[in-house]
């Protein structure tokens, strides 16, 4: 967002409210990446309140060599990789709450609502059967609609790595919705 840097001057000046709209534009993002790499609500939530108090922490060295987004996201990120890391090897829990992916919803006919909650629910169901920073990654690129270069700024990792994954998961995300979507071909089928 444009406004995004006076939000950020506003805030160093100590202008509360100012953050608070940052909060409000940003949360959905936020919490968005922190469901993708830790597939659970509850976590998802405390390590997106802990990603934004870490930025207003840390507002001050915000260099602004990149957006105020992507390096929000960064710490998002950085925050979810870091709990996921902190866990214990066995517990990974698949919450079926739809907030995660940010598809718009328009005032369609109740056939084409129909067919996009199916869309989502498809696509939901395709991405938690990826490694969770694997959808998060595409969660960043086709859902939140970041650049490969944010993306390498909010990972850490090269510009043809993030390239050559967003590849790769294009093709398991498409095998693995085909698999999905023949076993339903076949239960309308028998059914």
């Amino acid at each position: 967002m444009d406004n995004d840097l006076h939000l950020v001057k506003e805030t160093l000046k100590g202008n509360q409210v100012s953050f608070r709209v940052l909060v409000e534009r940003y949360r959905d993002y936020v919490f968005t990446i922190s469901f993708k790499v830790l597939n659970n609500r509850e976590e998802s939530e405390e390590a997106a309140q802990d990603a934004f108090l870490k930025a207003y922490r840390g507002l001050a060295r915000f260099e602004q060599r990149s957006k105020f987004a992507t390096w929000l996201y960064q710490i998002a990120w950085r925050t979810a990789i870091d709990r996921l890391r902190a866990r214990p090897p066995k517990a990974m829990s698949v919450d079926e709450g739809s907030i995660a992916l940010q598809l718009p919803d328009a005032a369609d006919s109740p056939a084409q609502q129909l067919h996009r909650k199916t869309i989502r629910a498809f696509t939901h169901q395709a991405l938690s059967c990826l490694k969770p920073e694997d959808a998060a990654l595409l969660t960043l690129y086709y859902l939140n609609e970041q650049s490969v270069k944010e993306i390498t700024v909010i990972t850490g990792q090269t510009e043809s790595n993030v390239k050559v994954r967003l590849f790769r998961l294009r093709d398991a995300m498409k095998n693995q919705l085909m698999r999905m979507l023949k076993s339903e071909v076949k239960e309308i089928a028998n059914g």
